[in-house]
């Protein structure tokens, strides 16, 4: 799982990234920013695990055999904001937004105040996922 993403990081200009990448490539872009910007966000507050489970519907098992497939694509991207400029140019808007929600949501479900946090989750899907906060307010509404 992830073989050909992690192969597709290494050049990621000489072939077309394979949409159904696309899971593993978010999981592992909300990875690096735990790791970095955002740990009291992801991991913190929420674990990786439950914003992949809400996302893909997934049993807790397997999101955790999602996150381990997510850092081995995170240990194989580029260092700095260039991996999330890569993948904010090759993934489909709609995708990042779906995954901005789900975090937003998990986010909710896990805190007792979650309009103290709204802020910072804000911040992150703009940052880490290219999604502003009002296409996220508009998606929440949609959905």
């Amino acid at each position: 799982m992830g073989r050909n993403l992690r192969f597709w990081l290494g050049a990621p200009r000489t072939a077309p990234f394979d949409p159904g990448d696309t899971p593993l490539a978010l999981g592992a872009l909300l990875l690096r920013a735990q790791r970095s910007d955002f740990p009291e966000i992801i991991g913190g507050i929420v674990p990786l695990e439950a914003v992949l489970a809400r996302r893909y519907d997934l049993t807790t098992a397997e999101a955790a055999e999602m996150r381990e497939a997510c850092e081995r694509v995170e240990a194989a991207a580029p260092p700095g904001p260039w991996f999330a400029e890569l993948l904010h140019e090759v993934i489909d808007p709609a995708q990042r937004q779906a995954m901005a929600l789900s975090l937003l949501e998990a986010v909710e479900a896990q805190t007792p105040q979650p309009d103290l946090l709204r802020p910072h989750v804000d911040l992150m899907a703009q940052t880490v996922l290219g999604v502003c906060p009002e296409d996220l307010a508009s998606a929440r509404q949609a959905g």
